[in-house]
C-alpha cells in the first residue's frame, strides 16, 4: 500500500532498526470485491481525474483473473483513519483494535522521517498490517473483470463526446494483447462499461508498460524487446459495421461512405461569423521532430477533399496549428480535418446556420447601446486622467 500512502504523504525515510525492509507506510486496507473469490493482490495503480484512483488488481491464490477497480481517494483516506484489525493468535478471529490500544502518534499518519518514531509505533505497524474496514468500489462494483487473464499494465484516457464523458481503459496482458474498455454514465446516472476491442501489440511477449500521448493521439506499448505506437483513432478498417463502430468513443460511422472514421465534433457556425478550430494546446513542432508538416483539409460533397491554404481574409493558420474560418458561408460547410501524414489529429463537422440571422429586438438594441455608453464613459474617464497628467508635467517643466 506504499503507493496509496504516497498519494497522500509522499515518500518517507523508513526506520531500518525495527522494520528492516518493511516500510512504515505499508498500512493495508481490504478492497471490497463483489466477486465470489476476492482479488486481493494490488498489481498496478493509476491516478485518475485528480480526485480518484484507478486500481488494477490480480488474484494469485486459486483464481487466475484480473479486475479494474475504481476507488475514491476520500474513501481510502476514511478507511486509513478508521480502526485497525488484529489477530491475537493464529487460531483467533480477526477483530478490530480498541482505540485505547493504538499508540501515539497514530500509525499511518504522514511523517517525513520514520526514524523519529518510537519503537512502540513501529512494532504496532509490523503486527497490525490490516485495517478493519473495506474500501467500497465507486458505483459498487469493479469496472471490469475477466477470468484466465492477467493484466500487467494500465493507462486511462478521458474524453467527451456530444456532452457524454467517457473513461477509456487500456489494459495490457501477459499474452501481449491490449484490452480497450469504455465507461460512461447514462442520463439516469447509471454507469456502464463495455469491452470495445482486444488487439495484439507485443504478442507473444507480455506488455510491460504503456503510456498515452494526447498530443500525438497515440498509445505507446512496450515489452521486454519491443516498443510500438498504436493510433488511438484506430477506426478505419478496424470495425466493419456501424454497430461495432459506434461502440468506440473515438469513432463515428460515415453513412455516405459506409465506413468507420475518427469521430468528428459537430460545430454549428452562424452565417457570416468566424470560428477557431483547434486540436488543443500544441507545444511541439512536428517539422522539427522530422514528422512532416501539419495540414488542414476540407471535405465537401461538391469538391471532395481539398487542402485549406492560408488566405488572409478567409483562412488563417494559427501558431498552435489551428485554423480560423472567417466570414462563413454555405460553401464552407463540411468536414475539416487536421492531418499529420496519414493520421488525423482532430476533425470538425461544420454546419452553417443561415436561418438564424434575425433582426435584433428592441431589448438587444438597448443592451448594446448600454454597453456602448458604458465603454464610452470609461474612455472619457481615461482621457481626462491622461490630460490631467499631461497638464501636471507641463507645469513642472515651466
Amino acid at each position: 500500500m506504499k503507493l496509496i500512502r504516497e498519494l497522500f504523504c509522499g515518500p518517507t525515510v523508513a526506520s531500518e532498526i525495527v522494520l528492516m525492509d518493511i516500510r512504515a507506510c505499508y498500512v493495508r486496507r481490504r478492497p471490497k470485491e463483489s466477486l465470489r473469490n476476492p482479488l486481493h493482490v494490488l498489481q498496478y495503480l493509476v491516478d485518475l481525474r485528480g480526485g480518484r484512483t484507478c486500481v488494477l488488481m490480480c488474484g494469485r491464490n486459486g483464481l487466475v483473473g484480473s479486475a479494474i477497480c475504481v476507488f475514491s481517494l476520500a474513501a481510502v483516506q476514511e478507511v486509513f483513519s478508521g480502526k485497525f484489525k488484529e489477530q491475537a493468535t493464529s487460531s483467533s478471529a480477526w477483530l478490530p483494535v480498541l482505540t485505547s490500544k493504538v499508540p501515539e502518534p497514530r500509525p499511518g499518519l504522514c511523517v517525513n522521517d520514520t526514524q523519529t518514531l518510537p519503537d512502540s509505533v513501529l512494532n504496532f505497524i509490523r503486527s497490525h498490517p490490516l485495517m478493519d474496514s473495506a474500501v467500497p468500489h465507486d458505483h459498487g462494483r469493479p469496472a471490469f473483470f475477466r477470468r484466465d487473464v492477467t493484466f500487467t499494465s494500465l493507462v486511462v484516457d478521458l474524453l467527451e463526446v456530444d456532452g457524454v464523458a467517457f473513461t477509456v481503459y487500456f489494459a495490457g496482458t501477459m499474452e501481449g494483447t491490449v484490452y480497450k474498455l469504455a465507461e460512461w454514465s447514462d442520463r439516469s446516472g447509471e454507469v456502464h462499461t463495455n469491452l470495445v476491442d482486444i488487439f495484439e501489440v507485443t504478442t507473444p511477449e507480455p506488455v510491460r508498460a504503456m503510456e498515452i500521448s494526447t498530443k500525438f493521439k497515440s498509445l505507446y506499448v512496450s515489452s521486454d524487446s519491443v516498443l510500438r505506437q498504436v493510433d488511438l483513432l484506430m477506426c478505419r478498417g478496424r470495425y466493419a459495421n456501424c454497430l461495432r463502430c459506434i461502440q468506440d468513443p473515438y469513432c463515428g460511422w460515415d453513412r455516405e461512405r459506409g465506413e468507420c472514421k475518427p469521430y468528428s465534433k459537430a460545430v454549428r457556425v452562424f452565417w457570416g461569423r468566424s470560428v477557431h478550430l483547434s486540436c488543443g494546446e500544441q507545444v511541439w513542432d512536428p517539422e522539427e521532430l522530422g514528422l512532416g508538416p501539419l495540414r488542414w483539409f476540407h471535405y465537401s460533397r461538391d469538391r471532395g477533399k481539398q487542402p485549406v491554404p492560408h488566405v488572409a481574409d478567409k483562412f488563417l493558420h494559427t501558431a498552435d496549428h489551428g485554423l480560423v474560418l472567417m466570414a462563413a458561408t454555405e460553401r464552407d460547410a463540411g468536414l475539416y480535418a487536421c492531418k499529420l501524414g496519414l493520421d488525423t489529429l482532430c476533425s470538425f463537422n461544420i454546419t452553417i446556420d443561415s436561418k438564424t440571422c434575425n433582426v435584433p429586438s428592441e431589448a438587444d438594441y438597448k443592451r448594446i447601446y448600454s454597453d456602448w455608453c458604458h465603454e464610452f464613459e470609461k474612455y472619457k474617464t481615461a482621457m481626462k486622467t491622461w490630460q490631467n497628467k499631461q497638464a501636471v508635467r507641463c507645469r513642472c517643466h515651466v
